[in-house]
């Protein structure tokens, strides 16, 4: 925890940028083995650029080694809001190394949505890795990638809990951006 805490501080401390958290909820429902319904909630709160709220309603399927979800997003936000047709799919590669891609399709102002994790597991609950989340629109690209540390907090109550950090160079114009994850997951079955 204390390497996570000095990594922190470090990016923090580096030129101006927009500091953000983003604070999911994910509570997928399984109907059988493979296929759950899923629902994502997740909040981004910033210094620098406009707050956003997200719902995420869909479908899943899930293998050993890989799941895949198509969902439907509904975004709020001082700047107006948006919807998206939301892709996500995750595979663990190897025994330590998983990656992490959601493409969406922005709509009504046509734009092309992408966010990519890489990690790797380096020790009990801690993990490495990079990020990059970027949105292409006709008028305006908005490219965003750099380092992040991630560590799993445990279980409580029935309930996942893990955290990350990033921090993200920007290079198309804005700000580096320093970004604090809390993620939280509750699978539920629908079926006995």
């Amino acid at each position: 925890m204390k390497c996570f805490a000095m990594f922190f501080l470090f990016c923090t401390a580096l030129l101006p940028q927009d500091l953000q958290n983003r604070s999911v909820i994910k509570t997928p429902a399984d109907l059988n083995d493979h296929w759950y319904i899923t629902f994502w909630s997740i909040t981004n709160l910033k210094t620098q650029s406009p707050n956003n709220t997200n719902i995420f309603p869909g479908l899943g399927y899930r293998s050993k080694t890989w799941w895949a979800e198509a969902m439907l997003q509904k975004q709020w936000s001082a700047a107006g809001g948006l919807w998206s047709a939301d892709f996500r799919f995750r595979k663990q590669l190897t025994n330590r190394l998983s990656l992490y891609a959601e493409p969406a399709v922005l709509f009504p102002s046509p734009a092309l949505y992408e966010f990519v994790v890489l990690e790797s597991r380096v020790g009990k609950g801690f993990s490495l890795g990079g990020e990059t989340e970027n949105v292409h629109r006709l008028s305006r690209q908005s490219i965003a990638a750099g380092p992040r540390i991630g560590y799993a907090l445990g279980q409580r109550w029935g309930w996942e809990f893990a955290t990350a950090f990033a921090y993200r160079f920007v290079p198309t114009g804005d700000k580096d951006e320093a970004r604090l994850y809390l993620v939280v997951t509750r699978r539920i079955r629908l079926r006995p």
